[in-house]
């Protein structure tokens, strides 16, 4: 593999690296994962349409994720990174003292979902990824995405509340 090659490859993969660390995984797992994803590429190269190269390598590694979460069985670990304020917007004092607790009702909250759903949202407001880049990862449509992603976020609000509620 030649050097300019390689660096390119790296470029690629250090935000697959970034996005497994959002989702939970330790640094070492997310090392391992991204290996495992850069050898299985160079196995498949061949095949792999170079304008689709970067949602491979994401869809394999979380594919590879997942896969070490069920053999670990923590899925209670699921996620550790949320940005909370793209989701929700603070206009008044009283809402921004209860971040902190929002942050863990929100993990709390996004380990209830169905895994597809917190990916979403983690792509999309934690990993920053556009609806397009997302819709590759699935290859959807960027329509079909937004409106999983729409259903996915009122899922969680009503979850968020829901719990707001039995507590009060």
């Amino acid at each position: 593999m030649n050097d300019a090659f390689g660096k390119k490859l790296q470029q690629k993969l250090h935000p697959v690296y970034l996005t497994l660390i959002k989702m939970g995984a330790s640094k070492e797992d997310a090392e391992d994962i991204t290996q495992d994803t850069v050898i299985q590429f160079l196995q498949y190269i061949d095949g792999i349409d170079i304008d689709f190269a970067q949602a491979w390598l994401y869809r394999v590694a979380i594919n590879k994720y997942y896969d070490s979460l069920k053999k670990k069985k923590s899925h209670d670990q699921y996620i550790l990174a949320f940005d909370m304020n793209q989701l929700f917007e603070f206009d008044t004092p009283e809402q921004l003292l209860l971040r902190s607790e929002l942050q863990q009702d929100i993990q709390q909250v996004l380990r209830q979902l169905k895994p597809k759903e917190a990916e979403l949202l983690i792509m999309k407001y934690s990993a920053n990824f556009s609806l397009k880049d997302i819709a590759l990862l699935y290859h959807t449509s960027d329509k079909t995405i937004k409106t999983q992603l729409a259903r996915a976020k009122q899922k969680m609000v009503k979850l968020l509340e829901e719990g707001r509620e039995n507590e009060g």
